[in-house]
């Protein structure tokens, strides 16, 4: 992972290797963010997608292994939950074929980059958990 500031934000590269949830995290806890916003593009070799059933209140995964894969869209923000760095980030990922697959990023490894733009916030964001969902919201 490379990054460099510009003007109030962040532009990162991440690069062949890095898995996208723990690199972010990693760059907010180096430079000691505890919110913002997030958007990038690039590829994954490999992700791991999830949605959330408010049914039975769990995130069902799948996994995405059959590269290339382009990122056609990732967008997230950060918080802090429980008192730890929280990237909650979405993705778009495309394959070969023009087939789209979205939902919850739960982790995906970077090939041949990524590129993200990263604003941080000056409030700090805090988590807690819905009852009625079991999803933890934003504390506002």
């Amino acid at each position: 992972m490379k990054y460099k500031k510009s003007g109030n934000a962040y532009v990162i590269l991440l690069e062949k290797g890095d898995r996208i949830i723990e690199a972010l995290t990693r760059f907010c806890e180096k430079e000691k963010i505890k919110a913002g916003s997030l958007s990038g593009i690039g590829g994954v070799a490999r992700a791991e997608l999830a949605y959330y059933d408010i049914k039975d209140k769990r995130y069902h995964a799948k996994v995405f292994d059959k590269p290339p894969y382009e990122v056609v869209s990732l967008k997230g923000n950060v918080s802090l939950s429980e008192g730890k760095i929280k990237i909650h980030a979405h993705i778009v990922v495309g394959d070969s074929e023009f087939r789209v697959f979205g939902g919850h990023l739960n982790e995906a490894k970077v090939f041949p980059m990524c590129e993200i733009v990263f604003r941080p916030l000056k409030a700090e964001l805090k988590r807690k958990k819905d009852e009625e969902t079991g999803l933890m919201f934003l504390d506002i």
